[in-house]
Formats: C-alpha cells, structure tokens, sequence
C-alpha cells in the first residue's frame, strides 16, 4: 500500500504529466489568420476554447483576400458601352450600344458605310444608321471622333441607358422605333441617367487601327 501512495504521490511523476500536458498543447492544431481590428481576438479566443492555437499575420489583410485588383481594358476595347457617332457635316449624331469591344462594333459601322451595305436586303432592315445617313445624304462620318458616352459593368444595364441616351438627348440618327423598348415606369430617371453620360474619346482611328 506504501509502494502504491508513493507511486502516485512521486513528485517527478507530476513534473512528467505536466511535461506531457505541455507538449500535448504545443503540438494542438494552429492556425494563421489574417489580422482583423475587431474580429481577431473573439475568433482567438473561440478557437482557443477548442484547443486550437491562432497567430496572426499581418502581411495579408482580410481586404486583400475579400478584393479583386481589376485591370481596365484601353477605352477602344471596352465592353458593355454606350456611344457616340458624330457627322461631320451637319449636327445629326447617333447614340448606339454595344456589349462586345468597342472596336468592333465600330469597324461594322465603317465597313457598311465603306462597302455600301448598310441595308439588309433581305430583311430591309438597317444595319446601320450613321452609314445610312452618309451614303443617302453625301456628308461624311467622323470615323475618327467617335466618342464613349457612358462604360457600363453589367450588359443588362445596356438598354436602359440607350434608351435615355435616345429619349433625352435627341440624336437625329437613331430611329426611335429601333430603339430598345423600355417601360414607362423608368421615364422619371431618364433625365438623371441622360445627365450621367460624359463623352470622352474612343481612340479609335481607322487609318492605324489594327484590331479585327
């Protein structure tokens, strides 16, 4: 009975269950953290409750994490816009939409006029008013003025923004019954959505433009 009480009242078997108990917790799962102001020493102190150790870093914040560094695309390969095609020889503009680069779009508008083809013979439709406008009147288009009225970053947001484009603005080019069909509920922003295009230029120059 001796031998047993000494066995569990051995001062050194204590200092190896403490040593045990010790190595136990530094080998407990870590993990590293960004740092967080408010969030870091709550969520330390939960983790914690679980037997889990949290070190911070400061080297990556949770802004970084949650963000993306976004590249912006040269103004002539912009999608989603809105823009501006101006005649040369009289007021009369066109305010047209496109989803694809900007270019492109552009470059159809020149070749119909270039190729004289801005009717669609089978449907009689046109394929565009300001190549229309230069090969029934003779003036010529500023190809190389055309301007960006407004950068979109939703397609969804494309016909509104024509639509007021066309509705306030006025451009003599556009036929209003090619224009998209928006609802009458939308007519109270217009003049507010008219209000927040701002031309600037598109960079596209047909006589060094070499983009397909």
């Amino acid at each position: 009975m001796d031998e047993v009480q000494r066995k569990f009242t051995n001062p050194s078997r204590h200092q190896s269950l403490a040593s045990f108990n010790r190595q136990t917790r530094e080998h407990a799962l870590s993990v590293s953290l960004p740092f967080h102001p408010s969030l870091s020493k709550p969520i330390s102190k939960i983790l914690g409750q679980h037997d889990i150790k949290v070190t911070h870093s400061s080297a990556t914040s949770l802004r970084n994490l949650l963000t993306k560094t976004k590249t912006t695309p040269p103004t002539h390969l912009t999608p989603n816009t809105i823009y501006e095609i101006s005649c040369s020889q009289c007021p009369s503009k066109y305010a047209g939409q496109t989803y694809r680069p900007l270019v492109h779009r552009m470059k159809e508008h020149e070749r119909c006029y270039r190729l004289n083809n801005a009717i669609d013979e089978s449907t009689d439709r046109i394929k565009s008013a300001p190549a229309h406008h230069a090969l029934t009147t003779g003036h010529t288009i500023s190809w190389n003025n055309i301007e960006v009225l407004k950068s979109l970053t939703s397609r969804s947001q494309l016909d509104l923004t024509e639509h007021a484009a066309i509705q306030i603005r006025q451009p003599a080019m556009n036929r209003t019954d090619r224009a998209p069909k928006c609802s009458s509920l939308w007519d109270p922003i217009l003049p507010k959505i008219a209000k927040s295009l701002k031309s600037r230029p598109s960079g596209i120059s047909f006589s060094t433009s070499t983009e397909d």
